[in-house]
C-alpha cells in the first residue's frame, strides 16, 4: 500500500503529460454522404430467417432517395408478426426528410402514407380501407426516416461515448417520436473490417445493438441480445426469400 501512494503522483503526472494516452478514445471518420447503392439483409428470430430487407440509396437532386422493402413473419412471446412494406423517402444533404411515401401491410390491414416535411412539421396523408385522413405529425426541428438512423451517427462524427438524440418519424405509429443513439466504440475483430457499435432506444424496454463500418452500411442488428438479427447478406441470399414469400413484396 505505501508503494502505491508513493506512485500515486507520479501516475497522475503522467497522465497530465499524455492525457491521449490514458484517456481518449479511438474515433471515427466523419461521413461526407450516405453509402450509395443497394443493400440486401435477412431478418432472423432464433437463427431462422424469418424475413427480408432491401435497402438501396441513390442521389438525387438536392439530396438522396431512399428505397426500402421489406417482409417478415414471425411469432415473438406468443404475439404473431406479419408485416410488409415499400417505403420511399427523399432527404437531405444532412439525412433529413423531405417527402415519403408508403405502402404497408401490417397483419393483413393495408395503409398507404404520403407527406412531406413543413415548417409546422410533417404533413401526412394517411389512406385505409379507401378512405384518407390529413394530418399533421407537429414538430419544430428536423425529422429523419428510420432508414438512415444507423447512418446518422457516421454523418455528425465522434467517438465512443457519445450520444445523439433525433426526432424520427415513426410510419407504423404515424408519428414523430424521440430517438436516443448512443456510440458504444469502435471494434475491430481479428480478420474483419473495424465497425462502429452504436444502440439506440428504438424498442422500449429492449436493447438493440447495430454494428456499422467506416463507409455507413449496417453490417448487424441484435434485439433483445440476439433473439432477433437483422444480417448482411448477398443479393442472392436476400432475392431469394424474397422470391420464396412473394406475398411480402408490396411492389
Amino acid at each position: 500500500m505505501k508503494h502505491f501512494l508513493r506512485l500515486t503522483p507520479y501516475f497522475f503526472a503522467f497522465l497530465l503529460l499524455f492525457p491521449n494516452f490514458a484517456v481518449a478514445a479511438p474515433a471515427f471518420p466523419r461521413l461526407a454522404k450516405p453509402p450509395i447503392g443497394e443493400r440486401w439483409f435477412s431478418i432472423s428470430k432464433d437463427k431462422e430467417q424469418t424475413g427480408y430487407n432491401r435497402l438501396e440509396i441513390s442521389e438525387a437532386a438536392g439530396g438522396y432517395e431512399i428505397i426500402v422493402e421489406s417482409g417478415v413473419k414471425m411469432s415473438v412471446f406468443g404475439f404473431s408478426r406479419d408485416a410488409s412494406s415499400w417505403e420511399r423517402y427523399l432527404v437531405n444533404p444532412d439525412l433529413s426528410l423531405r417527402s415519403f411515401e408508403v405502402d404497408e401491410v401490417i397483419d393483413g390491414k393495408p395503409v398507404k402514407l404520403k407527406g412531406e416535411m413543413t415548417a409546422a412539421g410533417v404533413r401526412v396523408s394517411v389512406t385505409v380501407a379507401g378512405k384518407t385522413k390529413e394530418k399533421l405529425l407537429k414538430a419544430k426541428v428536423a425529422v429523419y426516416p428510420p432508414a438512415v438512423v444507423n447512418i446518422y451517427p457516421l454523418m455528425q462524427g465522434g467517438e465512443p461515448g457519445k450520444s445523439f438524440k433525433v426526432k424520427m418519424l415513426d410510419i407504423e405509429a404515424v408519428k414523430v417520436i424521440g430517438v436516443k443513439i448512443s456510440v458504444i466504440g469502435v471494434e475491430a475483430p481479428a480478420g474483419g473490417a473495424a465497425t462502429v457499435h452504436i444502440q439506440n432506444d428504438f424498442y422500449t424496454f429492449v436493447d438493440n445493438d447495430i454494428w456499422v463500418d467506416h463507409s455507413g452500411n449496417t453490417i448487424k442488428e441484435s434485439v433483445r441480445h440476439g433473439l432477433i438479427v437483422t444480417q448482411a447478406v448477398d443479393r442472392e441470399t436476400g432475392r431469394k426469400f424474397q422470391t420464396t414469400h412473394p406475398e411480402l413484396k408490396r411492389r
